[in-house]
């Protein structure tokens, strides 16, 4: 905002705030003290947006390892302005205690969850989103493989003088490729991004401006607000999606003004 950059920054940027602790739990070189500076990142960075930021995946993570359905459900609905439905009362969970079902692949997991008729319909809309960020673990460091607790996986029951090192078992490797909805298909976190502000930057941009609006007027927005969201959305497009402008646009609008 101070610096009038475009909104989609959030989505996706070439640069980020940091301090020393937090530079190096990025594995980045930055800040040498506790203040927080800008950082500009290398092209090969895998970070940049709010969806590289250890905060946003820590929120929606299990504490133990990432969770793509918390993900996923986070970017439906603060980013595209799509929540998911609540689910049912008795909807099954993904066996978390059961070890069989841990060893398997995240992606096999969700497959099977999928297959439960109660879970279907929202998760095939959902885990898609999700599966992108399984290169962060839980805090937000980049990964390369899931770990499994010992004694699970495929391998589990081979002797470790016959493994390999450096070299992880089928069932441990981050599995990041996705279908979204619409049949795009995506390959890790970058591409997500990409897909974001290519494909879906009108509703990104709309469901920025609702929130805003919601906040601006300490009320959720009704149907007869939707023609103010247009309005603004127009305007915000013009600013080149600069947030300060939408800020003054809202205080301008008639809810605001007589709410």
């Amino acid at each position: 905002m101070h610096k009038d950059l475009s909104a989609l920054k959030l989505i996706d940027s070439d640069f980020t705030m940091l301090n020393r602790p937090l530079a190096k739990h990025y594995g980045l070189v930055g800040p040498r003290g506790q203040r927080f500076e800008r950082v500009a990142f290398s092209p090969d960075s895998n970070r940049g947006g709010l969806l590289g930021q250890a905060s946003i995946l820590l929120r929606n993570s299990n504490g133990e390892d990432s969770h793509p359905i918390y993900r996923g459900a986070w970017i439906k609905d603060r980013l595209l302005g799509d929540p998911p439905a609540s689910p049912p009362p008795d909807v099954p969970g993904l066996e978390d205690d059961n070890p069989e079902f841990k060893a398997l692949s995240l992606k096999r997991q969700l497959e099977l969850h999928r297959k439960k008729e109660s879970c279907n319909s929202c998760h095939r809309d959902i885990d898609p989103w999700g599966i992108p960020l399984e290169s962060f673990d839980a805090v937000g460091v980049w990964r390369s493989q899931r770990r499994m607790p010992i004694g699970q996986g495929p391998n589990a029951r081979k002797k470790r003088s016959k493994r390999v090192k450096g070299v992880p078992t089928e069932s441990s490797l981050v599995e990041v490729n996705s279908t979204l909805p619409g049949g795009y298909e995506i390959k890790g976190f970058t591409e997500l991004k990409t897909h974001l502000l290519t494909h879906e930057r009108d509703r990104f941009v709309r469901a920025f401006v609702s929130r805003l609006l919601a906040y601006a007027l300490g009320r959720s927005l009704e149907l007869t607000d939707q023609s103010t969201v247009d309005k603004l959305v127009k305007t915000f497009a013009k600013s080149d999606y600069q947030i300060d402008e939408l800020i003054v646009g809202i205080t301008k609008s008639d809810p605001f003004r007589t709410k």
